[in-house]
């Protein structure tokens, strides 16, 4: 199904106000969330609208600063970020909604890696909302035996540093689709998952300010989706 709203600047206009005006009450339902689950009669399904809530605001908040990087892309203030401590920092923050999912999450980085330039901010959102989106499309595609890996490694461009899991369905082609797609259709990757994938496109958004973009790619055996950045020449690891 196709959006009426053409994708113009008027358009992203209202799309940025409308996200400002959700972090309020998104941000009022998680405190509230948050409260009530210190009273002993807890749920289990308030602990579960508290993870819902998070992920919708940390997904409003990553989607407003891919709108404030775009606009600063070519004066975007890069630093040397590791790779290693920012996939290990969402793996931890990705855990209770893999935990509601039943994913299993793994951090698999093997040997030392010297700093990328990146925003540090920037990057941290990316994964995390492309781990948002692939811990759904994990539990969709591979149920209770579903596994996500974060991971990192080395080609001849950079380093590569992505989340890859059993999705089948995810190719190179289905991607270059979904991209053309977004903000014309209202589940641009149809079959992946059973929801929008709004995730993907607010990372590739971020990425993009960057200079680099998510790619499918393959991490031992599986399959993902992925960026790669530029080593920093200032401080390399001996």
């Amino acid at each position: 199904m196709r959006q009426n709203m053409p994708a113009g600047p008027e358009s992203m206009q209202l799309l940025r106000s409308i996200a400002e005006q959700l972090k309020q009450p998104l941000t009022n339902i998680a405190r509230h969330v948050e409260l009530e689950r210190l009273r002993p009669e807890a749920t289990a399904d308030l602990s579960a609208l508290g993870i819902q809530t998070t992920v919708a605001l940390t997904l409003v908040d990553s989607y407003l600063l891919g709108l404030q990087l775009a606009e600063e892309q070519g004066n975007l203030a890069l630093e040397p970020v590791s790779v290693a401590s920012t996939l290990t920092d969402t793996a931890h923050e990705l855990q209770g909604l893999a935990k509601q999912y039943g994913v299993a999450l793994e951090v698999h980085i093997k040997g030392r890696y010297e700093p990328v330039m990146a925003h540090h901010t920037g990057l941290k959102a990316a994964l995390l909302s492309l781990g948002y989106a692939l811990v759904e499309a994990e539990a969709a595609q591979a149920g209770a035996s579903g596994r996500l890996v974060l991971a990192a490694h080395r080609n001849r461009y950079g380093i590569v540093a992505g989340l890859y899991g059993e999705q089948t369905t995810l190719r190179a082609e289905h991607w270059r689709t979904a991209l053309a797609l977004c903000g014309q259709a209202r589940q641009p990757l149809t079959g992946m998952s059973t929801g929008s994938g709004a995730g993907l496109f607010v990372a590739d958004t971020i990425l993009q300010a960057m200079a680099t973009r998510l790619r499918v790619g393959r991490h031992a055996r599986r399959v993902g989706l992925s960026a790669t950045l530029l080593p920093s020449q200032q401080l390399q690891l001996v």
